[in-house]
């Protein structure tokens, strides 16, 4: 059985709740990228801790991080900043490094992304990894996947993932 929600198109959570006993499988969506199809088998802890994480950073509006500009050029700023020559907290790319997303732990280690807020506005960007596991180098890159969704949607589909996560989470443990 499986449950959606969000949207794969948007940004979308699919539990696959039959699948793993001790773990919580879970299809990460962001802009149609299925974006941890190497591994969607999470730890229900840390996912429930992460979910919270995220809701707190994003139930109410913020504006948009100095020196955002564009989601893909945001974006592109922030890698650069992240995985180059990481320079000073002053940096345009240190204030939108601030929003890395999908930091979920072993299960989204293959994707890199952001989330920018801007207002009512949540700006999504991300790209999987080099298949080495390389962010950065001299091979040529494609443009980061990018979705922009209204603040309340993000903020409903993290929710509800979290409510589905803690429900199968404590179903688990009442089993043991």
């Amino acid at each position: 059985m499986a449950m959606l929600c969000g949207s794969r198109d948007g940004f979308g959570l699919e539990f696959h709740v039959d699948q793993d006993p001790g773990l919580l499988c879970v299809d990460v969506f962001v802009g149609g990228l299925h974006v941890n199809t190497w591994d969607n088998a999470f730890y229900p802890p840390l996912l429930v801790k992460k979910l919270k994480d995220e809701l707190a950073r994003f139930r109410t509006p913020t504006p948009p991080p100095v020196d955002f500009t564009s989601p893909s050029e945001s974006f592109r700023t922030a890698e650069s900043w992240m995985y180059g020559d990481a320079g000073t907290e002053a940096e345009p790319g240190a204030a939108l490094a601030r929003w890395e997303f999908l930091e979920w732990g072993e299960c989204t280690d293959e994707v890199t992304a952001f989330a920018f807020p801007d207002g009512d506005r949540v700006h999504l960007a991300c790209r999987p990894r080099a298949e080495d596991g390389a962010v950065s180098g001299t091979e040529a890159r494609h443009e980061p996947t990018v979705v922009s969704l209204h603040r309340t949607v993000f903020v409903e589909t993290l929710e509800r993932g979290l409510a589905i996560a803690e429900r199968e989470w404590a179903a688990r443990r009442s089993t043991r």
